[in-house]
């Protein structure tokens, strides 16, 4: 083999393990960004005092959520998103 053949298979190589790290990497990311950001989230999110001008907060669902991020974000533990179903669609209230 020649030089070129050997650099072209060298960075071939290189890019090749470039992608798979960051196909690992993308694996690893949670949803809910940094511990930090998340705790931000609820403390807004489950603040009553906001569900005036907020109907994410009024509604509650948003604080739920916030609370599953702050558990995946600063614990570790990474809860299944709940089912969402709407019984006034299903007729069922």
């Amino acid at each position: 083999m020649n030089k070129i053949q050997k650099t072209s298979i060298a960075l071939l190589s290189l890019a090749l393990f470039s992608l798979t790290v960051s196909a690992n990497e993308q694996e690893k990311k949670t949803r809910v960004g940094t511990c930090q950001d998340a705790q931000k989230q609820q403390e807004y999110f489950c603040d009553m005092k906001n569900a005036a001008t907020d109907s994410m907060v009024a509604l509650g669902t948003a604080c739920r959520n916030a609370k599953i991020n702050v558990k995946e974000a600063c614990e570790g533990v990474v809860l299944p998103d709940p089912e969402y179903k709407s019984c006034s669609m299903e007729q069922k209230c």
